[in-house]
């Protein structure tokens, strides 16, 4: 029993560092000076779940050990953003019917991201339109809006760079991310 609760602290601890890196990649200037992602709570969130999806689809590529790890860092969000509405002053009765709402956005990102990634773009780009769907209440109407082309080029080159990156490097030194978001 004891090995099990070690696991489980080692899995949990991994998570938090992994979510680490993902809100660092995700706060960078660029998502929001070059693609016209808000700079706002809402868009830094989009930003966030887009990372944490790659990151948990290639984690689930793992077998039963990178599916637990990555369920793990979709709790770690969760925690996360549990804890941000209630220093945000959300009320005690709110908190729990937002985070369905955002663990739900998670996963259904996490769904929608991978679909994109694997289809077979034929005349369109379906990840570009999946992100466009996604991001599109974050524009009010007549803005420019967000660069979702580009978001999904980097998005690809992400989740390229992540499928081949071991896994043990991954887990202990964190995703590799892009270096750059290509014009």
């Amino acid at each position: 029993m004891l090995n099990w609760l070690k696991e489980r602290h080692d899995r949990g601890r991994t998570a938090r560092e992994l979510y680490g890196s993902i809100v660092t990649q995700a706060r960078l200037a660029p998502f929001y000076a070059l693609l016209g992602v808000p700079d706002t709570p809402r868009g830094r969130f989009e930003l966030i779940v887009l990372h944490t999806a790659l990151v948990m689809q290639r984690l689930q590529q793992e077998g039963p050990e990178g599916i637990a790890l990555a369920r793990t860092l979709g709790e770690t969000f969760v925690t996360d953003m549990d804890d941000n509405m209630r220093e945000l002053s959300f009320s005690d009765l709110a908190v729990p019917r937002e985070v369905k709402k955002i663990a739900a956005a998670l996963y259904d990102r996490h769904k929608s991201i991978a679909a994109a990634l694997d289809a077979v773009p034929a005349d369109s780009d379906p990840l570009a339109e999946a992100l466009a769907r996604q991001l599109a209440y974050l524009q009010p109407e007549g803005a420019s809006g967000i660069d979702t082309k580009r978001l999904a080029r980097y998005t690809r080159d992400a989740a390229a760079g992540l499928s081949r990156q071991d896994a043990a490097l991954l887990a202990s030194s964190g995703p590799a991310w892009p270096m750059t978001i290509e014009k």
